[in-house]
This record gives structure tokens, C-alpha cells and sequence, in this order.
């Protein structure tokens, strides 16, 4: 019984140890917003663990974060675990913003993200722009095109007139 456990725990001892590749990436809403609005910039740690550093986000504000979370599995002895840090930034002024890549500190090495620009741009009519997904698609709101036509009725419509033209 103990040398079967003894196995056991070699086999994972060696499964786990090999090591899967280390990703180090950072996720932004949108490259491009109107000024008064808020993107959301995502650093993701995968199989990796230290200290993580954010960048000085100069000319953008802090109004959300860091949110963190992190995941761990094993699945049939693979071993894989990530860290998120989420931040929401919003704009001080217009113009091209710069952030410098985030750090992970591990034991005698550091890994960086890549550094982003954001790109700022005047807001005269006070458009709103909802970025709360990584490259997910939104939640259509779409009005209907006549007063006595419901929502649903008009993205069907919509869309069998878009099924319908060839391009």
C-alpha cells in the first residue's frame, strides 16, 4: 500500500513538473475611446507565479482595481494555473497615452507585458461607449423601426434583410 503511494506520488511529482509554457499577456477593451469614458486593461499570468508590478498608467486614472483572480488545474496530471489583474482607466485629457509594460518578478528573472498606446479623442456630443468585454461581442440594443414593432421583431427583420442581400 505505501509503495503504491509512494508511486503515485512520484508520477505526480513528475507530471507536474513539466512545465507549460509561460504566457504573459496584457488585454485592453479598446486602443480608441472618447474622452469621459473608461477602458478596461487586463494583465494574464499563465503558468508563472511572482511579484507583479503594475505600469504607471500616466495620463489615465485609476477608477476601478486591480480586480484579482487566478485558476488552478490539473487535468489528467497537466498542471496549469493563471493570475489576472484587471484595472479601469479613464482618460485626464485627450491625446496619445503610452503605458509601459507590467512587470512579474520571479526569482532571479522578471518577465514583462507588452506596453500598449491608447489613443484619446475629443468628445463634443457626449457619446458613451460601453467597453466592459475583451474582444467578446455586446449586447445588441437595437430600437425598433416602427412604434408599433417590438425589439425582437425588428432584429429579425433586420436580420432576414441582411440574409438576404449578397454580397
Amino acid at each position: 500500500m505505501i509503495r503504491s503511494i509512494s508511486i503515485l506520488f512520484f508520477i505526480f511529482l513528475i507530471t507536474s513538473s513539466y512545465a507549460q509554457d509561460v504566457v504573459f499577456k496584457v488585454e485592453v477593451t479598446s486602443d480608441t475611446l472618447y474622452f469621459g469614458n473608461t477602458i478596461g486593461i487586463k494583465y494574464t499570468i499563465e503558468n508563472a507565479q511572482g511579484d507583479f508590478e503594475p505600469p504607471q498608467f500616466n495620463g489615465l486614472e485609476v477608477v476601478g482595481g486591480p480586480n484579482v483572480s487566478s485558476q488552478f488545474s490539473m487535468i489528467n496530471g497537466t498542471v496549469s494555473q493563471s493570475s489576472s489583474y484587471e484595472y479601469f482607466l479613464m482618460p485626464i485629457e485627450t491625446g496619445s497615452f503610452y503605458v509601459d509594460p507590467a512587470i512579474l518578478k520571479q526569482e532571479g528573472s522578471m518577465l514583462r507585458s507588452e506596453s500598449l498606446r491608447i489613443e484619446v479623442v475629443d468628445n463634443p456630443h457626449g457619446i458613451r461607449q460601453d467597453y466592459r468585454s475583451y474582444g467578446v461581442a455586446k449586447e445588441l440594443n437595437v430600437p425598433p423601426l416602427s412604434g408599433n414593432m417590438t425589439k425582437a421583431d425588428s432584429l429579425r427583420l433586420k436580420l432576414k434583410n441582411i440574409k438576404a442581400t449578397k454580397i
